[in-house]
């Protein structure tokens, strides 16, 4: 877990509406390419974490959990390991690890909105956006956000950190087997 003990920030910016003079264009810089790309990337490697923790909790290998959860979408998955932390986990260790499934809940809509919106820049000021049309929306509204470098690099360290969380939890629970099988 985290050494602070209080999970990875998220931070969204307030919607706000467009000041006179600004506007949007569909220019992407070269920088925020490239952290979409390492969040795209780091969500990945998440997945596979979630598919391993729940793989580890059933005590299967890799072909015998991937029939399980190949055709499984994230949030299958999320509440999949999410009920299996809550059958097999206890005490802190069930708090810490759910507070970590809420911030992977939470860096869900945020990948969702890196990688399904319209990425551009708002001008003058050069702030990359995306604008995305959401089922929750009203009518005819499209909700741009602003994703700044440290939003980015934000999102991404949380992803991050959730990885290295799922691991501590996969040798957990490899640990207490081999502990249950040396006894």
């Amino acid at each position: 877990m985290s050494k602070s003990g209080r999970g990875p920030i998220r931070q969204k910016p307030l919607i706000q509406p467009r000041r006179p003079g600004q506007w949007a264009n569909s220019d992407v810089s070269m920088e925020q390419q490239q952290l979409i790309g390492l969040l795209v990337l780091n969500w990945s490697k998440l997945e596979t974490d979630i598919d391993g923790a729940i793989w580890a909790f059933l005590d299967l290998d890799i072909d015998k959990g991937r029939l399980i959860t190949t055709k499984l979408n994230t949030d299958v998955k999320v509440e999949l390991l999410r009920a299996l932390i809550n059958t097999y986990c206890a005490g802190e260790v069930l708090d810490d690890f759910l507070r970590v499934m809420d911030f992977i809940g939470g860096y869900k809509e945020d990948r969702n909105f890196v990688v399904h919106g319209s990425w551009g820049t708002l001008t003058p000021d050069n702030v990359p956006i995306c604008g995305s049309i959401r089922p929750k929306a009203p009518p005819g509204e499209v909700v741009v956000e602003t994703f700044s470098k440290d939003r980015m690099l934000n999102i991404i360290n949380g992803i991050l950190e959730a990885k290295q969380n799922l691991r501590t939890l996969m040798e957990m629970i490899e640990g207490s087997r081999t502990r249950k099988q040396a006894e």
